[in-house]
């Protein structure tokens, strides 16, 4: 095998998307390291250079996800005039299209259930600062009644994550629905 000197953060990000691909293919607890290494045509021990473990490796994929997907929603430009309440329902709209997304498959196998946890995490914990932001204009724009911004955010976020966990490909539209009524209760939407 030739050796391949690359730049330390080009190959991390490498093995992050060989990962990403073989958890995909073939699920998180069937890929070993050495299928990661023989993926890319490295030396058994370079992925341990970058990550400790396969779960350390498999923080980085999730964390690298829910980028992806807050990328995707911060992405979205809304119309001009659009108020809190109509930029909440785009939002879940976006949801609800990403639903049919690899993303989501590579999520709901039975067998991804660590990585769908993490990547909800860390989608969530990514979406707190944007969620926040929006309960604050609702408030200001008098279509939200939500005196306790952060606690509420924090609340819908988390709680929303548990709920979404439920989610299967049959019953996505109907929990995300049931998510929508409780983020309406919580924010006082009138």
């Amino acid at each position: 095998m030739t050796r391949v000197s690359k730049d330390p953060e080009e190959r991390k990000e490498e093995i992050i998307e060989a990962a990403r691909k073989l958890f995909e293919e073939k699920g998180y607890e069937q890929t070993m390291m050495s299928d990661i290494s023989q993926a890319l045509g490295i030396s058994q021990g370079l992925p341990y250079r970058y990550f400790k473990s396969k779960l350390d490796l498999l923080d980085a994929v999730a964390a690298k996800l829910g980028r992806e997907f807050v990328r995707a929603l911060a992405g979205y430009r809304f119309r001009p005039g659009m108020n809190a309440k109509e930029k909440l329902d785009v939002y879940f709209k976006l949801f609800e299209d990403m639903g049919s997304s690899k993303l989501i498959s590579l999520l709901h196998r039975k067998d991804n259930s660590e990585i769908h946890r993490r990547v909800s995490e860390a989608s969530f914990k990514s979406l707190l600062p944007q969620l926040i932001e929006l309960i604050k204009e609702g408030n200001r724009q008098k279509v939200f009644d939500c005196p306790h911004v952060e606690e509420a955010a924090v609340f819908l976020a988390y709680g929303a994550m548990s709920v979404h966990d439920m989610v299967t490909p049959d019953n996505m539209h109907e929990k995300l629905e049931i998510i929508r009524d409780l983020f309406y209760r919580v924010l006082g939407i009138r």
